[in-house]
């Protein structure tokens, strides 16, 4: 039997970028901790990820900061690994019975129906990977904040495809008929009783370089701060198909990449500090809109790099920040699993800036939705550096997102 974490590898190698028009991505541990809000409430070593206009809100006055993270969730809706996993044990259990002895002929029967079961199970089903590393060094002024980065996404999508044999009633029949006919369960006679399908996954694996500049006005006696990201986004398509009951990380190949080529688009924000302590903020990503084909591996797919909309606004005090965004367009998925628009709610609470203590919560509110709702934590130390760690579970769900990185 093929282990869960096999399943995981294969689909996170398979398939990795947007779903049809890319979810909003999660960039920083802080972030990701209380519920991935951003687009009010980056600070200078993130902001440039998420919004950047937040790179002109500095408030331990920084000149220069380097921020390193890295991060990974897997999100399942539907329990396809565990499922999967059942499937292969009663396929080695099929494998292990003597079918010449007509006499096991009722137990390759009740296999067989635990295995359509399944599949029944199955179909609907998805199990998203997706991972970001990335890096930005920024230098922050009185008027002006400009931030260079650089960074990957990977998201992947897995679901269930070209389901047979899972009409009609089994007789033992039929199975004793194949057995009589030559001695092993191959529905030869009577094709099509043999429970199958395959799992398949799709996705693109994208980098980007950008450079953020962000400045600020006062206006009606608030404090607006704007930004643009320029950037360049190169991707690469992975697909992957392969019968769930071999289903092998080592089944991937290489001739199932494709290069889709690379193109130019730009980010821009908005952050208006309402008062000292609230702030509104507004992001705009992928401006200039892209689509590029996956055209390989029996896949013939456009992936969309659309326009993106979030809002969010923030409630500041020297000890605790409540935070809250929401997306303000529904994603599509590439395969099967939930479309995407999410609300983001997440807390901090900070202690003499040496320990900051974080949770958040996340709900997609796009319609037909049935995925889990994301429960978040993190804590963030100043030990010299930053050092900020975050985890995010749901029922079937498991990330977590580690940076480090320093100030002065």
């Amino acid at each position: 039997m093929k282990k869960r974490s096999l399943l995981f590898s294969a689909l996170m190698l398979a398939g990795v970028t947007n779903v049809h028009a890319l979810p909003y991505g999660f960039s920083d541990a802080r972030s990701v901790a209380m519920g991935n809000v951003s687009v009010a409430t980056g600070g200078v070593t993130t902001a440039a990820f998420s919004n950047p206009a937040m790179l002109m809100v500095n408030e331990t006055d920084d000149t220069f900061a380097l921020h390193i993270g890295v991060g990974a969730v897997f999100i399942e809706d539907g329990g396809i690994t565990d499922d999967i996993d059942e499937f292969q044990t009663i396929e080695d259990q099929i494998d292990s019975i003597v079918q010449n002895d007509p006499s096991n002929t009722t137990a390759l029967l009740n296999a067989l129906n635990a295995q359509r079961t399944i599949i029944g199970d199955l179909n609907g089903d998805s199990l998203i990977g997706r991972g970001t590393p990335n890096v930005a060094l920024v230098y922050g002024g009185d008027s002006f904040t400009v931030a260079v980065t650089a960074g990957g996404e990977a998201y992947a999508s897995g679901a269930i495809d070209n389901v047979t044999g899972t009409t009609g009633t089994i007789l033992e029949s039929d199975i004793q008929d194949d057995l009589n006919d030559n001695g092993i369960l191959d529905d030869s006679l009577n094709v099509g009783y043999i429970p199958s399908a395959d799992l398949k996954a799709v996705g693109v694996i994208t980098q980007e370089v950008g450079v953020s500049i962000a400045s600020n006005v006062t206006l009606l006696g608030m404090d607006v701060s704007f930004g643009i990201k320029p950037k360049v986004v190169s991707a690469e398509a992975i697909t992957y198909r392969q019968a769930i009951d071999i289903v092998d990380v080592e089944d991937i190949i290489d001739d199932s990449t494709q290069d889709l080529g690379s193109f130019t688009t730009l980010d821009a924000g908005v952050a208006i500090g309402v008062t000292d302590s609230i702030r509104v903020g507004m992001v705009a990503k992928n401006l200039i809109s892209e689509t590029l084909t996956v055209n390989t591996n029996g896949f013939n797919k456009d992936i969309d790099f659309d326009t993106q909309l979030r809002v969010g606004v923030s409630y500041n005090t020297s000890f605790m920040t409540v935070a809250a965004d929401m997306d303000l367009i529904e994603t599509d998925p590439i395969l099967v699993e939930d479309a995407n628009r999410m609300l983001a709610l997440g807390v901090e609470l900070n202690a003499f800036d040496f320990v900051q203590l974080r949770a958040g919560y996340q709900k997609n509110m796009a319609s037909g939705a049935s995925s889990d709702d994301l429960i978040s934590a993190g804590v963030g130390l100043w030990l010299g550096f930053n050092l900020d760690i975050a985890a995010v579970v749901s029922e079937d769900s498991v990330g977590a997102f580690v940076q480090t990185g320093f100030h002065f």
